[in-house]
């Protein structure tokens, strides 16, 4: 059984990145399906699951959006609702739920990850895994560096920000950074065992490994510098120097040989930040990002969220609800649809409120205590593995600052699998805690993992009928289309109806059947901006059709 679990996870760890960060629905389906898979043999194999106290921090903060987001979909309120309820809301029902599910399936990865990596040794292997993936990741970035993989599978022109199998840069670069600093790991893991080797070969043996992992570990974090993602540069900036101080804080030494060291590297984290904030120009241009705009756009973003939360501030406006509502509070027209904030924080801290935020800070300040008290308490074998875990997680949560990645299952199924293995129960000897659910309570907990697949499986179908409906002829075009928007009701689906059935309309020489679709677009219109007023493509559709009638 643990082959077959480590296989799955094995499986999930090459297939996320290689279905494009599994941002496409049905990528997400066939992911959530292997967590499934994973955790239901997990639940009716073992019925004991084990935990460590870290854990607690751990499961407080994913119970606590889980049931924000559970008890914000009960009240769904849309925006023309004047009043503003004390207890916690949602505009939009449906994001809200399709969330939670995320949430539910990141929880599962990380019980199923420290389920089966018990062991130092396994730990190693899944670290090596990782590794290795990001290597694929890379080699495919070299083979193809301008998207042709995504091109040749799915036809599309690839953009000009997509690295090897990710459709972005950014998230390309994070994922890098996160691999990078897990090699440098195992290479000062690997390194502390060069004494208790006694023959030529193991020597010769030790020596290849030592320079593959260096190499690796150097060519990550070159391919991180070299998406030209700014976000990841700062991730592998804050993850070195973070690695760099937990190493140092944590082996043995005399307290003032301890301190000098810290001493030499504050003073070389203060001189690589100046140099950084007086080259901020030509890190823009090494960037392609001259002119300024993406950040522009990014703190306009940033000032409209604050805005909203002087609104909203108790409660937030409910989890993923923010493309729905920030484009009523923007200060200019942004010609893409606002699908993320591009701050990870400053988003959920938007869609749950102070409230939810404060409940997170307090669990993820727990975390960090338990995890520097543990990395003390340590052997010193497995200090540089564990502080380079930390220091991965680190990475993520500093380019989740000026980027979204926990939205993006490429990287946060990493992070997340690195969450796990620093919950790995060689790290907590002495600290570890077991749970007998039972058959019931294993029942119950694939249940709710199953459930937790609707909303995501319902997208993917929806996806589908849009996808293989677009080159069909018109009736057929809408009957799929139609059937798609009855399993997700999206605005974004909705105005790609209703854009149809616009045309359809301008194409038909009948008056009558002119009629019948003009008025079909703006039924389809008026009904979606009943829950997104400020919806600017359902606008305009509704106008034009309107415009269309009152001409008639």
């Amino acid at each position: 059984m643990d082959l077959f679990l480590k296989l799955v996870l094995t499986l999930l760890i090459f297939f996320t990145p290689f279905s494009f960060a599994a941002t496409e629905p049905w990528a997400f389906s066939v992911v959530q399906g292997l967590v499934l898979l994973g955790t239901t043999a997990v639940l009716f194999s073992r019925r004991t699951l084990l935990f460590p106290s870290l854990f607690k921090s751990v499961f407080g903060a994913f119970l606590i959006v889980i049931i924000l987001g559970l008890v914000q979909s009960c009240f769904a309120q849309t925006l023309l609702t004047e009043t503003i309820p004390a207890y916690p809301i949602t505009l939009m029902r449906l994001y809200t739920l399709e969330h939670v599910s995320l949430f539910v399936t990141y929880a599962a990865v990380v019980l199923l990850t420290f389920q089966v990596y018990q062991s130092f040794d396994e730990v190693k292997q899944l670290v090596w895994t990782l590794v290795l993936a990001a290597a694929c990741v890379e080699l495919c970035k070299l083979l193809f560096p301008n998207g042709e993989y995504i091109t040749f599978l799915t036809g599309l022109k690839a953009g000009s920000s997509s690295v090897g199998p990710f459709l972005n840069r950014n998230h390309a670069g994070v994922f890098f950074v996160m691999s990078a600093l897990l090699a440098l790991g195992l290479f000062f893991t690997h390194q502390l065992h060069y004494k208790k080797l006694f023959t030529r070969a193991q020597k010769n043996a030790f020596v290849v490994q030592q320079v593959c992992l260096g190499l690796l570990s150097l060519g990550l974090m070159l391919a991180a510098v070299y998406t030209r993602s700014r976000g990841a540069m700062l991730s592998l900036f804050v993850g070195l120097f973070g690695y760099a101080f937990l190493c140092i804080w944590c082996v043995p030494s005399q307290i003032r040989r301890r301190l000098k060291r810290i001493f030499y590297t504050l003073l070389l984290l203060v001189v690589s930040s100046a140099w950084v904030y007086t080259h901020v120009e030509d890190i823009n241009e090494f960037a392609q990002r001259q002119n300024g705009a993406s950040a522009e756009i990014r703190a306009m973003m940033y000032r409209s969220a604050v805005r909203i939360l002087d609104q909203y501030p108790v409660w937030g406006i409910g989890i993923g609800a923010m493309p729905v509502v920030i484009n009523q509070y923007t200060e200019f027209d942004v010609h893409q649809y606002i699908e993320r904030l591009h701050n990870d924080w400053l988003e959920i801290t938007l869609e749950i409120g102070y409230a939810g935020a404060a409940m997170l800070l307090i669990a993820l300040g727990w975390f960090i205590a338990g995890a520097l008290r543990r990395l003390k308490q340590l052997d010193i074998r497995k200090q540089f593995l564990f502080a380079a875990l930390l220091s991965a997680l680190l990475a993520l949560c500093t380019g989740s600052t000026v980027d979204f990645h926990f939205f993006i299952p490429g990287c946060a199924l990493m992070f997340f699998i690195i969450l796990g293995l620093v919950q790995a129960p060689t790290f907590h000897h002495g600290h570890i805690h077991s749970w007998h659910c039972g058959w019931l309570g294993a029942l119950l907990l694939v249940c709710l993992l199953g459930a937790a697949c609707y909303v995501p499986l319902q997208k993917t179908r929806c996806w589908r009928a849009y996808v293989f409906g677009h080159g069909l002829k018109m009736q057929a075009k809408l009957a799929s289309y139609e059937q798609g928007l009855s399993y997700y009701p999206s605005p974004r689906y909705a105005v790609r109806l209703g854009n149809s059935y616009y045309n359809m309309a301008r194409r038909s020489t009948d008056p009558v059947v002119q009629l019948f679709y003009l008025e079909q677009a703006q039924d389809i219109a008026k009904e979606y901006l009943e829950h997104y007023p400020k919806d600017k493509e359902l606008s305009r559709l509704y106008m034009r059709a309107r415009h269309r009638l009152t001409s008639w």
